[in-house]
């Protein structure tokens, strides 16, 4: 499931907000000339892709939606696995060590989760 640039700036948008309308993230992208309607499609987009959720709400305009990140973890995974994608395309192999290098600004208790975690999916 791959998202474009601007769907990933939506998403971050949205993430940053916590709970938003659309005018609100497009107000947080910042981009000049972006239309409400284009933030609309997107969070539309993303709803369907699973990467946002939203709830129905009455404001003063009529019926909107409020969106909030999709908190499962397949989708933080997702995420993560495509930013790291994008990465290793942009710069090659060679921001491997770069970004092992900051797994030293893990705690312990979440180095410990995660080895946890391969243990389990090596089945050990």
């Amino acid at each position: 499931m791959a998202i474009g640039r601007l769907e990933a700036e939506v998403l971050g948008a949205v993430q940053l907000l916590g709970k938003a309308t659309a005018r609100q993230v497009m107000e947080k992208v910042g981009r000049r000339h972006l239309a409400y309607t284009t933030v609309s499609t997107v969070l539309d987009r993303l709803y369907k892709k699973g990467m946002v959720a939203r709830t129905r709400v009455v404001g003063r305009g009529g019926r909107k939606y409020l969106y909030q990140t999709a908190s499962s973890p397949a989708l933080r995974l997702s995420i993560v696995n495509m930013a790291l994608d994008r990465l290793v395309n942009a710069f090659g192999p060679s921001i491997v060590p770069t970004i092992y290098d900051s797994l030293d600004k893990i705690s312990k208790e979440e180095i410990e989760d995660i080895r946890s975690k391969i243990a389990k999916a090596r089945g050990k």
